[in-house]
């Protein structure tokens, strides 16, 4: 696997091609071009993530040092098959400040626009979910819909991924060509899973949103709002005590915060809460430590076996990489993971976005259905499309 030398993160946007892999997460961007060793559809069948990743360095047993990484997107459903491998040759940056593409005529039109299901299909969902929760058949579920658009000519990669990395730089941006398809893993997630180095773990779950608004005052009062709201404090400590319980079996120390701060995207507010620990045996790899706490309430619900069975009823597709981990792990195990969350699935002239709402006993239909509208935002901004 060679290194090519360091440049910045521009420039390695500019080296891009279809067919490669990015990832542009906030400490740090890694440009992968080729693949030195992937693990096939056949090999996956069965396999938990970690024993997944293991068989990958079973297979290509030589080290290369420090640079020594693998890169996945691993599914929602631990039962599909995901996309891990060792690359060629890698670029390895810090972070960086990027620039939109300031030629937005390369980016094509779209000619036809669907959503799957409709807004009215939607709020009927959200409105089944709350009769069961208010059944007490489970506390929360986390519903979502897709949003397909098909375009003029093939979209460029490349473009999409320098206007996500300029919009969004602090966040968890990447590009990942998916194996055994022609299709590109392409977002820019706010939420991270699992970051793991040495004896330390960090997660940051967020649960709890509302948009952000073009009026200064209207924006401040948004969140405001959400740092008050009872309903989304609810929802949010739902999945900062499922991470907790799953997480201390591995942890020496714990830190939770008693309660969440409020952060942004460009397109959202959100309640979110770092959570910190020293682990036992800092041997345990971050694939394990993230397959442990995934799925999270904030993409499934809980508990998790009701959330995930009452999704799999009401929603009307297989999910398979939206809602997923996506990130890298070394040889050692040390790595970081974000949940695929503001993203989409590229394939030429087509593609397909994702977006989800947390659903409780007090959530309102109409409001869930215009939080996965504002949801989709990240990536109609990156397109061109506002």
């Amino acid at each position: 696997m060679a290194i090519l030398q360091e440049k910045s993160v521009n420039k390695m946007a500019d080296l891009y091609n279809n067919g490669d892999s990015f990832l542009g997460f906030p400490t740090k961007h890694i440009l992968a071009k080729g693949k030195e060793v992937e693990l096939h559809t056949e090999e996956q069948e069965g396999k938990s993530f970690s024993e997944r990743v293991d068989l990958l360095w079973q297979k290509c047993p030589r080290t290369y040092g420090h640079h020594d990484l693998m890169i996945a997107a691993f599914p929602f459903d631990q039962k599909d098959v995901a996309t891990l491998f060792i690359p060629k040759e890698v670029m390895l940056e810090k972070s960086l400040t990027s620039t939109r593409y300031q030629e937005g005529n390369r980016l094509p039109f779209p000619n036809k626009v669907n959503f799957h299901p409709q807004p009215q299909e939607y709020m009927m969902m959200v409105e089944k979910a709350v009769a069961r929760i208010k059944n007490a058949e489970l506390k929360k579920v986390v519903l979502g819909r897709l949003m397909q658009i098909e375009f003029s000519k093939n979209v460029n990669i490349r473009y999409v991924l320098q206007n996500l990395l300029a919009d969004n730089e602090d966040k968890f941006n990447f590009a990942v060509h998916l194996s055994d398809e022609k299709n590109t893993l392409i977002g820019s997630s706010p939420e991270l899973l699992i970051k793991k180095e040495g004896g330390k773990v960090i997660t940051n779950p967020l649960a709890g949103s509302r948009p952000r608004m073009a009026n200064e005052e209207d924006d401040k009062r948004m969140a405001q709002e959400l740092s008050c709201s009872e309903k989304d404090l609810y929802e949010h400590r739902l999945v900062v005590e499922a991470i907790e319980r799953n997480l201390k079996p591995y942890c020496r120390t714990l830190t939770v915060p008693a309660r969440p701060s409020v952060i942004s995207t460009k397109t959202m507010w959100h309640l979110s809460t770092k959570i910190e620990g020293e682990l036992y045996d800092e041997g345990v790899s971050s694939v394990q430590l993230a397959e442990s706490i995934h799925p999270t309430p904030a993409i499934c619900g809980t508990p998790a076996v009701e959330a995930f069975q009452l999704l799999n009823e009401l929603e009307p597709y297989n999910r398979h990489y939206f809602t997923g981990m996506i990130g890298y792990s070394k040889r050692n195990g040390d790595g970081e993971w974000a949940i695929s969350i503001r993203c989409a699935e590229l394939s030429q002239r087509k593609m397909k976005l994702f977006a989800g709402a947390g659903i409780v006993a007090q959530s309102v239909p109409q409001e869930e259905c215009d939080e996965t509208a504002a949801k989709l935002k990240t990536m109609l901004s990156a397109l061109g499309i506002e």
